[in-house]
Formats: structure tokens, sequence, C-alpha cells
């Protein structure tokens, strides 16, 4: 289980199988949990369009599970959801608890048992295409849209007064605020005992405003978290009737010029975009797997991951904690036209998921950089107001990390002032290639040489320059001694001349690859020609974790360099 944990409350695990029913193309305001009909099993985490039945079927799934007969009239629950989609709508004993338009978010719902006797938990997903349901998600997004529930679902009995989270922030590296939100019925006067790394309890008595309370305390014997030793401490935080403990670790992350500093000295980020991909388990993510995804990087001396393009598993960043892996997680967007941007729904959305987002992730020492809206359009007008409300909740919730989004606008963009890290995804030679006497990784050099002069003026020579994407396709086992487009070294050429050109550059603060790992995209529809196989094939390895030859490249530059 990941953190947190709460160590008094019952709490029941609802993974395994649930009962499943098939509705297709229904309309979603006439669902009702009265009508279901079992039809087969469903696995929770899974997802039902991966599965031979279901394959690339576009409807609503309706799941069912029985719950313990000893739930008791009055008892407080609480729901929680590590990440569905496209959408959800979930009902305890036939009464509506709550809609998810949120793909990929950490969500919860609290409720109250009405009646004593048999209970039961129905959840309609929906992996329809709607601007109007789902206007977080499009159908040319270049990953695949898949319908399920992605990861764990837990129930929690809540006491009268409950700890929701316990922020832990660093304020340098010894010192720490914690910030405790309550809820139920919280007091406006509360003690909180607290204890660090299995220490003797301090008491703190506290004042509460908005059901939060903070107090700031030097950790006992202090221990430094960085990618070469990532310690980690916990604090446990009680109240009577409730107990909470988080992970976190000592370190802070700042800027200074064009470069980032990890715990005051200068980092530079070598590393990789990652989805949370398979073939068959689509965004399921068993904890061998996010292992293995980790060891891969970890092989190609790597030390960053950006993990693009929606909020991903919390216990991959337990993971990234622990190996000590830098890593940028960012809110759900792709593309993301200046219609869109403008419109309030998406926008309330947006911010929704950020906030949830940047709460979920609040305690994980590896997340240093807080993202949103990849490749939007955010050389419009409209972008301007909806960034600005993006970067102010994200630094209201945690001023502590540095924020950015990636750009495919380059020198038009007109939001870079906003954020702490200037972004770009670029591929030359690649994507928009019209000239086909240059070889492409020829065009390499001279396109970031504009990129790094252009972002080299006054205006902004104050702020680290990094490039959040740039690579190229290679298919596995495809070889050609001529080096072709397509093949594993014409992919491995390109990604080495991106790598050097990019990391010998002083402007520069670092690389994200595009990507670690082959990913399914469209699936039968969009571009065919960009789409071979229905995937994303610029993975330094295949869907399968099978290596090329550009993983090894770029193993030795990393090394090197």
């Amino acid at each position: 289980m990941n953190y947190p944990h709460y160590p008094d409350r019952r709490i029941l695990d609802l993974a395994g199988f649930w009962d499943f029913q098939w509705l297709g193309d229904a309309d979603w305001e006439s669902i009702h949990p009265d009508s279901f009909v079992r039809e087969t099993a469903m696995a929770v985490p899974g997802v039902f369009d991966s599965l031979p039945d279901y394959s690339q079927r576009r409807g609503v799934g309706l799941y069912r599970k029985q719950l313990p007969a000893d739930l008791l009239p009055g008892e407080q629950l609480r729901l929680k959801l590590g990440g569905l989609g496209l959408c959800g709508r979930i009902w305890f004993d036939g009464e509506r608890i709550g809609d998810c338009q949120l793909p990929y978010s950490g969500v919860s719902y609290d409720f109250t048992v009405e009646q004593p006797g048999r209970h039961e938990l129905v959840i309609a997903i929906d992996n329809r295409f709607d601007p109007e349901r789902v206007p977080l998600f499009n159908p040319n997004f270049d990953f695949y849209g898949y319908g399920g529930i992605y990861r764990n679902v837990e129930l929690h009995w809540l006491p009268i007064c409950a700890i929701d989270r316990v922020q832990v922030t660093p304020l340098d590296l010894q010192t720490v605020r914690l910030t405790a939100k309550l809820l139920g019925e919280v007091p406006a006067v509360c003690t909180l005992a607290i204890a660090f790394d299995d220490g003797e309890a301090s008491f703190h008595l506290c004042h509460v405003d908005h059901d939060t309370c903070q107090v700031e305390l030097p950790v006992p014997n202090p221990r430094v978290w960085s990618p070469d030793a990532p310690h980690l401490h916990t604090v446990e935080v009680a109240i009577p009737s409730d107990r909470i403990r988080e992970r976190f670790g000592l370190r802070t992350i700042a800027t200074q010029g064009q470069q980032i500093l990890l715990n005051g000295e200068p980092i530079e980020l070598r590393g990789f975009n990652r989805h949370e991909a398979h073939p068959e388990l689509g965004p399921v993510q068993p904890p061998a797997l996010m292992l293995e995804d980790a060891q891969w990087l970890k092989r190609m001396n790597g030390n960053f991951l950006r993990c693009v393009h929606y909020p991903q598993n919390e216990q991959f960043f337990d993971l990234c904690d622990e190996l000590g892996i830098l890593v940028w997680t960012e809110s759900m967007g792709w593309g993301n036209k200046p219609e869109q941007l403008a419109n309030p729904q998406f926008a309330d959305l947006q911010e929704e998921q950020t906030r949830l987002l940047v709460r979920n992730g609040c305690n994980h020492p590896s997340i240093i950089i807080w993202a949103f809206l990849n490749e939007a359009a955010s050389d419009s007008a409209e972008a301007v107001p909806l960034y600005t409300r993006l970067v102010d909740a994200i630094r209201e919730e945690d001023s502590s990390r540095l924020v950015s989004y990636a750009s495919n606008r380059s020198t038009r963009d007109r939001c870079f002032g906003l954020v702490d890290i200037i972004s770009l995804n670029t591929y030359p030679g690649w994507i928009g290639n019209t000239d086909w006497t240059v070889p492409s990784a020829d065009r390499i050099a001279p396109h970031i040489a504009s990129l790094v002069e252009h972002f080299s003026q006054p205006e902004f020579a104050d702020k680290p320059l990094f490039f959040s994407e740039i690579g190229a396709c290679g298919l596995y086992g495809c070889h050609d001694l001529a080096r072709s487009q397509w093949t594993e070294e014409f992919q491995a050429d390109y990604m080495a001349e991106a790598t050097r050109v990019t990391l010998t550059s002083p402007r520069t603060c670092g690389i994200a690859l595009w990507q670690l790992l082959d990913t399914r995209s469209y699936g039968p529809f969009g571009d065919v020609r960009c789409k071979p196989r229905g995937y994303n094939c610029a993975g330094v390895i295949d869907e399968y974790r099978r290596p090329k030859l550009a993983s090894l490249a770029i193993a030795k530059l990393f090394g090197e360099l």
C-alpha cells in the first residue's frame, strides 16, 4: 500500500474481480444500478477494452462489488479511487455518491451508511469521447484512452474527526512545516501528537483554521534526500480519533539563473518521458512493471523521468522516492486549442485536477516539478488567463517546488514568464520534415543553436532552459545498413545527436528524450504514417521492455557527458 498509511482505520482493499455488465452505447443519464445484470467478471485494477471480448470497444461498462454486511447505519465511509477512465459514476446502495470527470486522477467520495443489511458499490465507466462529459480527453491524443478502473480502490471507515492528509514541506534541510487537514467534526483547537521515524511523540496544541492546523518542527537526526543518497523519513501525526503516517525526504529545489539547484547544488536532468503503458494491461501498472521501468532508467545512467501526460500512480512515485529518481509530474492536457483553453468548464476541471495532482503528490521528494497542459496553444491570447490560473493554483497548494509546462510553440510562446523553467518540445528533422536532402540528425545542432540563441535574450536569460521532448521513432528489430528512417540505427543516431548537442550546451539544464518505451496511440484511427502498429514507436525500449540500439547509445552518453 502506498503512502499515506492510516494505522488505526479499518480499510477494505477492493482489488480483485467485480461483477461486470457491458451496456455499450447506453444513454449515460438513464443508467441506474437497479437494472444491473451480471454478464461476467472484470478485474480491478484493469481495463475492459484490452480484453478479447471488449477489444477496442467504446461504451459503458457497469461494475458491481458486494460489501461486508456488518456496515452500520450512521457510519462515515470514504471511497478512494486511484484513477479511472474516461469518466465514472458511483452508487452506494443505489444512491449516487459522485461523478468523476478527471481521467487518471486519484479521487475520493465521502458518504454515510443509511440502512442495515446487504450493501453494494456500483461504478459505471464510460470510455466514449464526449466533449461535454469528458472535456479533458480528446480523441486525437497521442495516447490511448482506455476504459476501466486503472488503480486501487479502497473503502475507509472514517472516525468522527479524521485526518485527511499531512503535507510535509521542507523549510531547509533540517526543518519541516506540517500542515494537517482535518475532516468531519473538527474542533477549534486540536492537540497533535507528532513522532518522527518511530521516535517518541511530542504534543502540540494548535488552533484550527478552515479545518487546517500547522506546526514547524526540526527533524531529529536529519538525513538529506538526493539521487545518490535517497534517505527518507516518516512522521506520524495523531489526534484522539485518528492517526496518519506520511513519508517524506529532506531536500530543497530551486532555480538560480540558468541552473536548477538541488539542495543548493547545480543538477542536470538526464532522462526520458514515461507513459503508464503496456500492450495488454494498458495504464494498469503492477509493481513489477514499475520497477522494470525504473531499472531501465538506472541502467541508462538517467536520473530523471517526465511522467506524461496525466497524473500517474502514487505508488510509482513511492518507488522513485526510494530509488532517488527525479520526477516531473503533470495534469492531463495534450495539444489543447485556444477555444478549449477559453472554455469555462474545461478551465474549472483543469484547476480541479491540477490541485488534486499537487495534494496527492505533495510529500514525494522525488517530485521536483509540477506541470500542466502539454503542447497546448500557449502562443494564444486565450492561454494567458488559464495558465496564470493554474500556476497560481499550484503555488497556492505548494510553493516549495518548481513549476513548468512543455511547449511546442517555440519562440511564439506567450506564457514562459509565468513559470520557473522554460521547457521545449521539439523534433527537428523528424516531425515537420520537408527537406529530404539533409539527414535528420544533421538538423538537430543548428535548430538547437537557434533556440538557445533566442532564449538567451535578456527577457529569458534568468530562467533554466530544458528540452522536455526530443526524439525519433525506431521499430524494434528493424535494421538497415543504410540506417534509414524507422530503423533502430536511425533512431539511435538521432537520439545520440540530440543528447550530445543538448547536454554540451552550457545554456541548457537537461533533456527528457521522447520516450522511454513504445506506447499505444490512436488505435485503428489517426495518422497511419506516424503511428505504425497503432503505436508511438519512439521508445528506446519497446512496449514489452525489450531494448533497442538507442538505449545503448543513450546509456553511453549519459554516463560520459
